[in-house]
């Protein structure tokens, strides 16, 4: 009777999944026609009644790869353009006994990457050749191969490809290795751009997503809201410097670092699929703008019926002038991973020992996102990548490059949160690490850079392949905590622990956030401190000797350059509270809580418990787990907490409920409590570590307990 009911609750989430996603794509039809007729707007303003084949085609590239207009100016997709692979450790996770606990190597075997870029994948390359049927084109046979696109998937999981570059008389001028990170995974790739499918469908990025219902997929493109370089050849009309933004009255204004419709939707996106993990380039428009690396300095901003120069002195600063504010719209959705670009590591035998290691790449943006909230999320190298490449037309070739840009950093962070999800099927019974956990993973995980703490050029620092992959382990055998859990409206969540005092004590929380509605007026999208948060959770460790309370980090907004500071985070879906030094045995609270009403993205939203994921290390004793604190459950037992069959739950108040969990987060069995010495029978599960939660109406405690 119970498998029958685990059915129906599965086919139910599935159902509600599935109702929420047409929804959602009705949406983006809207949005899609609304945006299609705007444009129709600006190309009559701009080419008038040329119709030329050559404008025409130019129009074509312009309406598929359209992204959203900043006011009347529209905004178009474009990419952001084996060291590497020791920077981030990833060859401990490929090696087998690279990890302690982990008997094989894992190369993204069962594991499949959506990559939506900007043009078909050259399945036939070399690169691809240690399997068959690696790569899956889901795109019309009459859409080109892309460079870009076969390179980043030959950064996600080319096979080991040793290469060398030479000069026009033979002499080797450089060498590297083209190996990727997820070897023996797949690929199904898609065009960014709105093209139509081989079923007939027409559609554009966000219907393409919902189609393919990946689980986790790799977006190395972008929009550049600010300064960019336009040539005649590309459709502009003079070779100069262009403001994406709009000059208003005498001001400019821009839509870097602002939340707007394409964020919105990322966000519903992965809130309605919380399996689903994107992983997203920042760009790579930092210090752009008029006289940039001996470029003109000819600035122009664009008006209802086509440019014009600007005055004297009126011409805004250089993108990021300041040092932050430059990632573009659709890279600052708050459920979704954004990735900054470094140099690569070429000192240490090419392994990171020190903050001072990482360098920032000088092309790659910065945030914060308008309200403070820390965007990128994460960084890794993304200078002078070797990769795969090909002839950019239908037929295609094996050819090879070396490039640069945040394009090549996001899919390695894209293959490692993969590997991850590997390790985490093979650890936990085939569970799935869901979108909210995985960045948990990644930013507790990740090895410091630039400033202590997170900051606008690094996010939370440098990705780090081997110690996502130990804390699995640590999970797996329960001396870390790393679990999925939900918060009420109006409860609090609290863990108890005792410090090892041996490390720092380190909490890391973070949830998937429904989206936020934004506006399409400039005084509500230029320059908006107000969060974006919808739910906004709070973490919090408390010393329970002496009442001392810790807080998350978080940046100023107006000044995200100073170093990140400790207090209430009231804009960023992913909160991190560090005690360095904590007493070794000294007791902590942890809290989990929320501010106003936890609410659904339903419209109108109602009244909703709200997931995360929470991951706590620096710890040797867990002393209890409730919702509410301290109570009737305070005095429960478990004996024994080592048996073959029966043990029982001691102390319990009567009509409290129990339910055993394995390390995987699956339920295997619940009841009600009848007794003071409640039995508990474990004699038909596999040996191995379980958990007990007895539950009242108020208060939650977990207990362990091993079956022989």
């Amino acid at each position: 009777m119970k498998k029958h009911l685990l059915l129906i609750s599965t086919l139910a989430i599935t159902l509600i999944s599935a109702q929420n996603n047409e929804a959602l794509k009705r949406e983006f039809e809207r949005q899609n026609k609304e945006n299609n007729e705007r444009f129709d707007s600006y190309v009559a303003r701009r080419y008038g009644s040329d119709r030329s084949p050559e404008t025409q085609k130019l129009i074509q590239e312009m309406r598929a790869n359209l992204a959203g207009f900043s006011g009347d100016v529209p905004n178009f997709y474009q990419t952001d353009d084996q060291n590497q692979i020791f920077n981030n450790n990833v060859d401990a996770i490929t090696t087998a006994g690279g990890i302690t606990g982990l008997a094989t190597a894992f190369k993204g075997e069962g594991i499949k990457y959506t990559v939506f870029d900007g043009g078909r994948i050259y399945a036939p390359h070399i690169a691809f050749s240690n399997a068959p049927n690696r790569i899956t084109n889901m795109e019309a046979d009459t859409n080109e191969y892309s460079s870009h696109s076969t390179g980043v998937a030959s950064i996600l999981g080319a096979m080991d490809s040793p290469l060398q570059t030479k000069d026009q008389n033979g002499n080797v001028t450089g060498s590297g290795n083209a190996k990727g990170i997820a070897l023996n995974s797949t690929m199904d790739s898609y065009r960014f751009a709105q093209t139509t499918l081989p079923s007939g469908l027409t559609t554009d990025i966000f219907g393409k997503i919902l189609i393919a219902q990946p689980k986790i997929s790799n977006h190395s493109y972008g929009v550049n809201p600010g300064w960019t370089y336009g040539t005649t050849s590309s459709g502009y009309p003079y070779n100069a410097w262009y403001w994406n933004g709009n000059y208003i009255s005498g001001n400019n204004y821009d839509l870097m670092g602002t939340y707007y419709t394409t964020d919105k939707q990322y966000d519903a996106i992965v809130y309605n699929n919380p399996t689903y993990t994107i992983v997203k380039s920042a760009g790579n428009y930092y210090a752009y703008g008029p006289g940039y690396n001996g470029t003109t300095s000819n600035a122009y901003y664009f008006t209802s019926t086509g440019v014009s120069p600007y005055p004297a002195g009126a011409a805004p600063a250089a993108n990021c002038s300041q040092g932050y504010d430059c990632i573009g719209y659709g890279s600052l959705a708050k459920n979704i991973i954004v990735v900054g670009a470094t140099n690569v590591i070429s000192s240490n035998n090419n392994r990171y020992t020190a903050s001072t290691d990482v360098v920032k790449a000088s092309y790659s943006n910065a945030g914060p996102r308008d309200d403070g909230g820390i965007k990128p999320d994460i960084s890794a190298p993304g200078t002078n990548i070797w990769m795969a490449s090909t002839a950019e037309n239908t037929t295609g070739s094996t050819t090879w490059q070396i490039n640069s840009g945040t394009s090549m950093a996001a899919p390695q962070v894209a293959g490692i949160i993969g590997l991850w999800m590997q390790i985490y099927k093979s650890l936990f019974n085939n569970a799935e690490l869901n979108a909210a956990a995985s960045k948990t993973l990644m930013v507790h995980s990740a090895l410091e850079a630039g400033n202590i703490g997170p900051d606008p050029w690094y996010g939370w620092g440098f990705i780090n392949a081997k110690k996502g992959a130990e804390l699995l382990v640590g999970k797996s055998n329960n001396t870390v905590i790393f679990n999925n859990e939900t918060l009420n409206n109006g409860t609090v969540n609290t863990k108890t622990i005792k410090a090892s005092g041996s490390e720092p004590l380190k909490v890391t929380l973070s949830w998937i956030d429904p989206e936020f509605t934004v506006s399409n007026q400039w005084s509500e999208l230029y320059n908006n401190r107000n969060s974006r948060l919808i739910n906004d959770l709070d973490v919090r460790i408390i010393n329970t000797t002496t009442n001392t309370t810790y807080f998350p980090w978080k940046l100023d907004a107006n000044s995200p350059m100073t170093p990140a500071t400790k207090g209430d985070n009231i804009v960023d879906n992913v909160e991190q509270v560090v005690i360095d030094n904590p007493t070794p045995g000294t007791v902590y609270r942890i809290e989990v809580s929320h501010k106003a009403t936890l609410k659904n993205n339903a419209v109108p939203a109602v009244t909703a418990p709200q997931d995360y994921s929470i991951l706590i290390t620096g710890f040797n004793e867990v002393l209890g787990t409730q919702e509410t604190g301290f109570g009737a459950l305070n005095g429960i037992a478990i004996a024994p907490s080592i048996t073959k069959d029966i043990t029982h739950i001691l102390k319990a108040p009567k009509k409290s409920t129990f339910s055993i969990y394995d390390l995987s987060g699956k339920k295997l069995q619940s009841g009600t409590i009848n007794n003071d010495k409640e039995p508990v029978d474990l004699s038909s599960y596999t040996k191995g570590i379980y958990i007990i939660e007895i539950k009242t109406n108020k208060e939650v405690i977990s207990k362990k307990v091993i079956k022989e």
